[in-house]
């Protein structure tokens, strides 16, 4: 049977539910990509000295390699949030996290823990392990989820598609800022600490 002959045996709400998962994924990786792209055209310079401590790439070629990442990441996010283009927007996003982690392993495996992940310039970076490349080929896992969720649906409802975007952007709006604010006193608690 073909991937198009089983499209159509799934039932509406099946396919309603799949790309609302699927918008939720292309709304939380859109908004990572969209903040990272940003960020990167912003402090371009900053990036520009994390893309150079790498040492994956010639001298030559940093600045517009600085350039296009941060382009190609905002484009990405684009792509995620539009609905149309998010099968591509999917494809490219898991595609550019699979290599960022390459590059972060490949240093790892060479003792450059020092190194700041380059996620975010002119934002306190977490230095480099296998648990933060681990975590970006997690990523890369949840952005193929919108390429899967749209292969098995009926086009995209623009009204599911806009919810579930506007989802994925406050989970990950929730997720930044359990990173950034400090643990919590519970009373009661006996000194424990609570939070993220």
């Amino acid at each position: 049977m073909s991937l198009q002959a089983s499209v159509s045996v799934v039932p509406v709400w099946c396919a309603e539910a799949g790309q609302l998962v699927a918008a939720l994924c292309a709304g939380g990786v859109g908004a990572l990509f969209l903040v990272a792209g940003v960020a990167k055209l912003r402090a371009h310079d900053t990036f520009l000295g994390t893309l150079a401590a790498y040492r994956l790439l010639p001298d030559w070629s940093y600045e517009s390699a600085a350039w296009a990442l941060a382009l190609s990441e905002t484009g990405v996010a684009i792509l995620l949030f539009s609905g149309i283009g998010a099968s591509a927007g999917s494809i490219a996003a898991a595609t550019l996290l699979v290599v960022f982690a390459c590059a972060m392993g490949m240093n790892v495996l060479r003792g450059r823990t020092d190194l700041s992940c380059g996620c975010t310039p002119g934002v306190a970076g977490q230095k480099l392990s296998w648990a933060v490349v681990l975590r970006t080929l997690a990523c890369a896992g949840v952005a193929l989820v919108p390429y899967v969720g749209l292969a098995f649906g009926h086009g995209v409802l623009p009204l599911v598609w806009g919810q579930g975007v506007v989802g994925g952007v406050c989970v990950y709006l929730l997720w930044q800022a359990m990173q950034v604010l400090p643990p919590v006193q519970v009373p009661g608690s006996a000194g424990q600490e609570h939070g993220a």
